[in-house]
């Protein structure tokens, strides 16, 4: 089997806000080979730099182009060619951008091989632990405090048992953000989990007072308070706070979930499966996290394609309490698989069929295909 075609496909919503990372542009991939069967992917990126990346020609023996390094070769070899992927564009690469549109190519790679052989992906890897998964809401804060509770309340009554809301005007008021926890917690009752993502880092001060004052109101956890790069405020708010921190979404490599989890303390890492190597790349965090004791539950805030392939990794992990999962309301994460997937009454099955088990519908690739 060969690789014949590693094409990028860009979808944007006619309308596009500044928002917090709101799947309103995404990077679809689909690895094509002479015998028919084709990957599909997700770079969860910038859409147009990760085609950049994909579709560059060659320049040098170390910074080439994805798609140039990948045509002839047997997609099934995926520890092979995820290494020369990497080798191939050490000049520019290494880690954000290259790592991204990397992951995107890792995943398809990985469905390629698991329809090869007939075998859901999560078999690939050893097998499931477990086949059904609890998901948290992940929403967007509203407008206004009221608004925010009336979603959480609509989740706990379409069955989620956990909720996180982040973004909007979180970090701008240390006092206020105690408040929108407070609430929480008093229309959600104490059977709920609550987390609060803060989006963009804020002082070290401000991120230590909202541990102690979070954990009067029992979150479960506290997302990105700090600088992704900060570890040394991390491990200070680490051994101060309360209330658990979890970061992650941010970094692109093992080295930096390793440099997360010793240097910078966390207990809870947060890998995003579209970002950070794809499968491959996971099951290195993964293990170095198991070795540590530290939880991983992967950000997964972006379509049904990153959704299928975190639920193959975590169904094989001895603890992931929870899945991720979107709940805004978006035609690129609602429209764009034959078979979308659902949680029923916040639970989610992991996919059996063939791969990642997923099928791209070509209506919404057309209704949304960016030309720029």
């Amino acid at each position: 089997m060969k690789i014949t075609d590693v094409e990028t496909i860009l979808l944007r919503l006619p309308q596009v806000r500044e928002i917090g990372d709101g799947c309103q542009t995404i990077c679809v991939i689909r690895v094509s080979t002479d015998e028919g069967i084709v990957g599909i992917g997700e770079a969860h990126t910038n859409p147009l730099a990760a085609r950049s990346i994909i579709d560059s020609p060659l320049y040098s023996v170390s910074a080439q182009g994805l798609r140039h390094v990948l045509l002839g070769e047997d997609p099934r070899d995926i520890n092979r060619l995820w290494d020369k992927m990497y080798r191939a564009s050490q000049t520019y690469g290494r880690r954000g951008l290259l790592m991204h549109a990397l992951s995107g190519i890792d995943l398809a790679l990985w469905d390629i091989l698991g329809k090869s052989v007939g075998l859901p992906v999560h078999q690939l890897l050893g097998g499931a632990r477990k086949r059904a998964h609890h998901a948290y809401a992940s929403d967007l804060s509203q407008p206004t405090l009221e608004a925010t509770i009336e979603r959480a309340l609509a989740h706990k009554a379409n069955g989620y048992r956990a909720m996180k809301f982040g973004w909007g005007a979180l970090g701008q008021d240390r006092k206020s953000d105690v408040r929108v926890a407070e609430q929480l917690r008093s229309a959600l009752g104490p059977d709920f989990d609550i987390m609060i993502d803060m989006g963009f880092a804020v002082p070290l001060d401000h991120a230590l007072y909202l541990g102690r004052a979070y954990a009067e109101h029992d979150l479960y956890f506290l997302e990105e308070p700090l600088s992704p790069d900060d570890l040394g405020g991390f491990a200070k708010l680490v051994a101060a706070s309360p209330t658990p921190i979890a970061t992650g979404e941010k970094a692109s490599h093992e080295l930096d979930y390793i440099d997360l989890m010793d240097r910078g303390q966390l207990r809870i890492i947060q890998p995003d499966i579209a970002r950070m190597g794809g499968i491959s790349g996971m099951l290195r965090v993964i293990a170095h996290a198991e070795a540590r004791n530290v939880r991983v539950i992967p950000h997964c805030w972006s379509t049904d394609i990153l959704v299928a392939a975190t639920l193959h990794c975590i169904s094989t992990m001895r603890d992931c309490p929870y899945l991720e999962f979107n709940v805004t309301d978006n035609p690129l994460r609602t429209d764009l698989l034959v078979e979308p997937i659902r949680p029923d009454r916040g639970v989610i099955q992991v996919p059996e069929q063939p791969g990642l088990g997923i099928e791209l519908r070509e209506d919404t690739l057309a209704r949304f295909r960016w030309q720029p």
